[in-house]
Order: structure tokens, then C-alpha cells, then sequence
């Protein structure tokens, strides 16, 4: 291989793990702006929980707010990562990304 060769070569390799990065910064923005989504979701069940009356079934215990809260990030989580959300995250997402280039 000669000296021309080699440098193509290496171009091409660098193009390949220079949009690998570029994908992997994507998926991370994405991620994040999904944790955000997730978060703004979470408080607002628990908001949404607070207004209404207690569970005359069980009562009211510090175990059922745990079991409550959990259930609710949970919710909230999957909501998130799916895309069924609210749409703050693909807004988030699509200002993001272009603002970085």
C-alpha cells in the first residue's frame, strides 16, 4: 500500500468513528431529553395524586406513598421512552440538535 493509499485509508476511518460519535452524542441528547420528560411527568402525577381524596380501602400508609411514587416514576419513565409522552422531550430533542450544529 502506498502513502495515498494509507491516507485514504485513515480518512475513512476516521469518518466512520467520527459519525459513530455523532450518533452516540445523539442518543445521549435523546436519552436526556427523554429524563426530562420523564421528571416534568413524575411531577405532575404526583401533583395530579395529591388532589384526590384518601384510599378508604387500605388507608393511608408511608409503604403505599413509596409503593405510589414508584409506580408513578415508572409511569412516567415509560411514557417517556416511548413517545406517547407529552412531547416536551422531541421538542427538547429537535432544538437541541440543530442548535449544536
Amino acid at each position: 500500500m502506498d502513502a495515498i493509499d494509507q491516507a485514504l485509508s485513515s480518512t475513512r476511518v476516521n469518518q466512520v468513528k467520527g459519525n459513530h460519535g455523532k450518533d452516540n452524542d445523539e442518543k445521549k441528547l435523546k436519552e436526556a431529553c427523554q429524563g426530562f420528560e420523564a421528571i416534568f411527568l413524575s411531577s405532575m402525577m404526583k401533583s395530579m395524586r395529591q388532589t384526590l381524596p384518601g384510599d378508604s380501602i387500605f388507608g393511608e400508609s408511608q409503604g403505599l406513598d413509596v409503593y405510589k411514587s414508584m409506580y408513578d416514576q415508572h409511569l412516567a419513565d415509560n411514557l417517556a421512552a416511548s413517545g406517547r409522552g407529552v412531547g416536551i422531550a422531541d421538542f427538547f430533542y429537535s432544538e437541541l440538535k440543530d442548535s449544536e450544529e
